[in-house]
């Protein structure tokens, strides 16, 4: 879960996932973290570019119509896996923001 620290109106998100495991991963964007943020809005309609050289899947997902959130908690929906994410990106209404390691992820 990362928490950017105001609630941003996120239209889009971009995610890279090392290992290429994120096929199966939900996006939600919301203000709760009530379920550990699970309640919020699900981002839809994911499309991948895999990256074979580092191994990675940049992942990007449309929040149409745009979603306000404070939270974006990525949900890994296959038992027993995990997910390491090495960086995240969001577009929201006036432009880019962009977290890797240095930024608070709960």
């Amino acid at each position: 879960r990362i928490d950017l620290k105001a609630a941003y109106l996120v239209s889009r998100v971009r995610v890279i996932i090392y290992g290429g495991f994120g096929q199966n991963v939900n996006v939600h964007v919301g203000n709760s973290v009530t379920n550990n943020g699970l309640n919020n809005h699900i981002c839809g309609s994911p499309s991948y570019d895999y990256n074979t050289e580092y191994h990675a899947i940049w992942k990007d997902v449309s929040c149409s119509p745009p979603v306000w959130g404070k939270y974006i908690v990525f949900q890994r929906i296959v038992n027993n896996s995990f997910l390491e994410v090495c960086q995240v990106a969001f577009n929201y209404e006036l432009g880019i923001v962009i977290f890797d390691g240095s930024t608070d992820v709960e």
